[in-house]
C-alpha cells in the first residue's frame, strides 16, 4: 500500500529498534482497535499509545519531503490544543489523539491485500486502446489494493532511464495518478468513504453514488480528449499494462465479500467490515494459492517490510487527526466560528475549491475534510452535497498537490518533478472543479440533500 522512504535526513541511533518492531505495533494496533470497534474491549488508550509509538519509530526513516508535513501538522495541533486547553482549562490527550485511529486499522488492514496481489499482463495493443486498457486496469486494481497499485502498475509502464527525465511518461503519470484518485469516488476500501461516515453527520452514500460517478465518466472522457490533443504523438504509440481480467479476481472476490458482509450484518460500521474483509480474504486466498511455507514467509515479511513500509501513510493520517481534534476543540471552546449558518450549493462549491486549494499549499487533504467537517458539523443541512464536495477536493488534491501521498510516491518511485505535477494536471483539476460545481448546484435544484 505505500512506499517507504528511499533516503533518510536522520542517522538511526545505535540500538533503534528495526522495522520489524513497527510492523509488530501497528499489527496489535490495527487489533486492539478492531476489537474496540467490535466492542469486545476497551482499547482505545493502549492502540493509540502505540500507534504514536509506531510514528516515533519511523519518522526518522521518512525522508524529508516526507516528514516535513507530518511535523508541521502536530506543531499545529500542539498550538490549537494550547489554544482550547487555556480557555476551557480541560485536556484530553487521547482524545486528540486517537481521532484517527479507526482509520489507521483501515490502512493497516488494506495493506494486506498486497500479500493476495498479483497483475498479470494481457493484450500489447499500442496507442488509444492500450491507454483506455491500462487506466481502467488501474483504477478498477488501485480501488482495493490502494497505494501498492502504484508501484506494482508503475513498475510495469516504467521506461528506460533518462538523465534528467522521470521513469514514467507523461501519459503514464495521467494513468497512475487520475485512475487512483477517481478510485475514491465510490470504493470503500479507500479512505474517503470511511472518512466521510466518521465526519459527515447524515450522509448516505447511496444518495452521493449516482452523481459521483457522473464526475468519475466526466474526469475520464476529459483525460481521453485531453491526451489527445496534449499528448498527441506519444498516444499514438502509448504501450501500457492492459490487465487480464484474473488481475481483478481478488478485487471483485473482495467486493463481493464486502457487499453481501454488509447485506447480512448491517448493524456493524462499514469501516470495520473493510477492515475484517482486507486482512481475511487476502490471507485466505494466499493460503490457497500458496504452500503453508509460502505463505509463512509472505506473513514474515509482511510483519518486517510491508507494515514499517506504511510510515508516509500512517504518520500522515495519525498528524492530520490530532490536528483535526485539536481545531474541534477550539471550536468547541468558542475560538473559531462556524463559516456558514447552513450548507448549500455555494457552501459546498466554497468547501470543494478551498480543500483543493489549501491542500495543494501543503496540509494533508484528509487533515482538511476532519477539520472542515467539524467546523461546519452543525451547519451541515445538505450532507450528500458536503460528502460530494469532500470527494472532490480531496480526489483533485490527490492527483494534482505535490504533497499529496500519491505525487510523494511517484517521485520517490519514479523521480516525478514538481513543475510536472503542476503542469501535467491544472487543465484537468480546474474542469473537474467547474464540471463539479455544475453539479452541486444541479443536484440542489433536484432536492438533494
Amino acid at each position: 500500500m505505500s512506499a517507504s522512504s528511499t533516503t533518510t535526513a536522520t542517522a538511526l541511533p545505535a540500538g533503534w529498534p528495526a522495522p520489524v518492531v513497527s510492523g509488530v505495533l501497528l499489527l496489535i494496533t490495527w487489533a486492539l482497535t478492531l476489537a474496540d470497534s467490535l466492542h469486545w474491549l476497551e482499547t482505545t488508550t493502549l492502540a493509540t499509545v502505540l500507534a504514536w509509538i509506531y510514528v516515533v519509530l519511523e519518522l526518522p526513516r521518512l525522508s524529508p519531503k516526507q516528514r516535513k508535513p507530518i511535523v508541521a501538522l502536530i506543531a499545529g495541533g500542539i498550538v490549537f490544543t494550547g489554544l482550547s486547553s487555556y480557555t476551557t482549562g480541560q485536556l484530553d490527550l487521547i482524545a486528540l489523539a486517537s481521532e484517527h485511529l479507526k482509520l489507521i486499522m483501515l490502512l493497516a488492514s488494506v495493506n494486506f491485500i498486497r500479500m493476495a496481489t498479483r497483475l498479470y499482463g494481457g493484450s500489447s495493443s499500442k496507442g488509444l486502446p492500450s491507454f483506455l486498457a491500462t487506466f481502467t486496469g488501474m483504477h478498477l486494481f488501485s480501488s482495493v489494493a490502494n497505494f501498492s497499485s502504484l508501484m506494482l502498475v508503475g513498475d510495469q509502464v516504467r521506461r528506460p532511464r533518462t538523465e534528467g527525465q522521470p521513469d514514467i511518461s507523461p501519459l503514464s503519470y495521467v494513468i497512475l495518478t487520475r485512475a487512483f484518485a477517481l478510485a475514491i469516488f465510490w470504493s470503500p476500501f479507500l479512505s474517503m468513504i470511511p472518512l466521510l461516515l466518521h465526519h459527515v453527520p447524515g450522509v448516505e452514500m447511496s444518495k452521493v453514488y449516482p452523481w459521483s460517478m457522473a464526475i468519475v465518466v466526466f474526469a475520464l472522457v476529459f483525460t481521453v480528449l485531453e491526451s489527445r490533443f496534449r499528448h498527441h504523438q506519444e498516444l499514438q504509440q502509448y504501450n501500457g499494462y492492459p490487465m487480464r481480467p484474473a488481475s481483478l479476481k481478488l478485487p471483485a472476490v473482495m467486493i463481493v465479500a464486502l457487499l453481501a458482509t454488509h447485506q447480512l450484518l448491517p448493524q456493524l460500521p462499514m469501516l470495520v467490515v473493510v477492515s475484517i474483509i482486507a486482512v481475511l480474504v487476502p490471507t485466505l486466498w494466499m493460503l490457497l494459492t500458496h504452500s503453508p511455507q509460502q505463505s509463512v514467509d509472505k506473513l514474515k515479511n509482511h510483519v518486517k517490510v510491508v507494515l514499517p513500509g506504511a510510515r508516509p501513510e500512517i504518520s500522515l493520517f495519525l498528524a492530520a487527526g490530532f490536528l483535526a481534534a485539536a481545531v474541534k476543540s477550539s471550536i468547541s471552546a468558542g475560538l473559531i466560528p462556524s463559516p456558514f449558518e447552513h450548507t448549500d450549493a455555494l457552501a459546498a462549491t466554497i468547501t470543494m475549491v478551498a480543500v483543493f486549494v489549501i491542500a495543494s499549499l501543503g496540509i494533508h487533504q484528509f487533515a482538511l475534510v476532519a477539520i472542515f467537517a467539524g467546523l461546519l458539523a452543525q451547519a451541515t443541512t445538505t450532507p450528500s452535497l458536503m460528502a460530494l464536495a469532500y470527494i472532490v477536493g480531496v480526489s483533485l488534491a490527490m492527483s494534482g498537490s505535490v504533497f499529496s501521498a500519491v505525487n510523494f510516491i511517484l517521485h520517490g518511485q519514479y523521480q516525478v518533478r514538481s513543475r510536472d505535477v503542476f503542469r501535467l494536471n491544472l487543465p484537468y483539476s480546474i474542469a473537474v472543479l467547474i464540471f463539479s460545481t455544475i453539479l452541486l448546484f444541479v443536484m440542489e435544484a433536484n432536492g438533494v440533500q
